[in-house]
């Protein structure tokens, strides 16, 4: 290079695992809580109806992040703009999404479902190259179609696909989890991930409340009064794990983490789901699971790494005066 200057370096696979940032390990700790909550939600739905269930869910969620929020001090609170994109956050998820994936859930099979809600981060990916101009190398879209290979593998879902009247709304909560991904890259920049999450979950408990009161009202689920406390711990304990702090860490994280490796890393979550049904639940664990689990972490890491990534140093991000995120690289030049 002129000037003495060497050119760019590729540093080998090791040494970019190495070089994870805060933000990259929070988004795997959220695939991680999101995975392993589906325990505690096996569990509490065998005593508590499905939207009943999300109702509680969100609650105990929003009561957590709301006391946290309190705790740690007053800052400015977002403008009407934000309050309204917020809104909007918890409107496509958990609102939309969850209320879809739940009644599609009713009208199709747990085969059809998996593969589906398996395309939420291909949907993602497919967004933030379309709308934030984010780009991928021959080697990340390799990566991409291994992914996807190894979520049929562990899902067992060899035997092919036949449609059903479900698959439909369980395919609008994929698209809607998806633009959740999108409007959270860009809010994330501007509102610090507590108040963010606990705004969202706050829209979300308000806009799924309506549905719930619906069908207690109508009789179609009622209210599990003679539930166990144990399914009562299980049921606000999967919101705490598998939505308060998955979405806090997750918006923590994609203010600095690109979209596309955000979304990529949503792939995880049935591995860690697996993971914990076979240690917490005493579940076999297959030949078939073990080796899409295998397909997905390495589709994953090879992803996360590849060099249209960006570095540990380009995820730290300046911030202004208010606590926000100055935009900065890719973001900077959309504004």
């Amino acid at each position: 290079m002129a000037d003495g200057y060497p050119g760019p370096v590729n540093p080998p696979l090791p040494a970019r695992l190495a070089r994870l940032s805060r933000h990259q390990v929070a988004l795997v700790s959220a695939a991680l809580f999101w995975g392993g909550s589906a325990t505690f939600t096996k569990s509490a739905l065998d005593a508590v109806p499905p939207l009943t269930l999300l109702v509680i869910q969100l609650a105990s969620a929003t009561a957590v992040l709301w006391a946290v929020l309190l705790i740690r001090g007053p800052r400015r609170p977002p403008g009407r703009k934000w309050v309204v994109r917020l809104g909007l956050l918890g409107l496509l998820e958990p609102a939309l999404a969850y209320a879809f994936f739940t009644f599609g859930l009713t009208r199709t099979t747990a085969s059809n479902a998996s593969l589906l809600t398996g395309l939420e981060s291909f949907f993602a990916i497919g967004m933030a190259c379309l709308f934030l101009r984010e780009k991928l190398t021959g080697r990340a879209c390799a990566a991409l179609v291994l992914a996807l290979a190894g979520v049929a593998t562990l899902e067992g879902l060899g035997s092919g696909f036949a449609p059903h009247p479900g698959d439909g709304l369980v395919l609008a909560g994929v698209v809607c989890a998806a633009s959740y991904v999108m409007l959270a890259a860009r809010t994330a920049e501007h509102v610090d991930a507590l108040t963010m999450t606990a705004y969202q979950f706050s829209s979300g408990l308000l806009f799924t409340l309506p549905f719930a009161v619906t069908r207690w009202a109508s009789g179609a689920e009622s209210l599990p009064t003679d539930a166990s406390a144990g399914a009562w711990a299980a049921a606000a304990l999967s919101g705490v794990v598998g939505y308060a702090a998955s979405f806090l860490l997750y918006n923590y994280a994609i203010k600095a983490v690109r979209a596309t490796t955000a979304a990529m890393v949503l792939n995880l979550i049935p591995v860690f789901g697996v993971a914990c049904a076979v240690v917490l639940l005493g579940e076999r664990l297959t030949g078939a699971a073990l080796a899409g689990a295998v397909l997905i972490v390495g589709a994953v890491v090879v992803f996360s790494t590849t060099e249209g990534d960006a570095t540990p140093e380009d995820a730290e991000k300046p911030l202004s005066g208010d606590g926000a995120a100055v935009p900065t690289g890719r973001s900077a030049g959309q504004q």
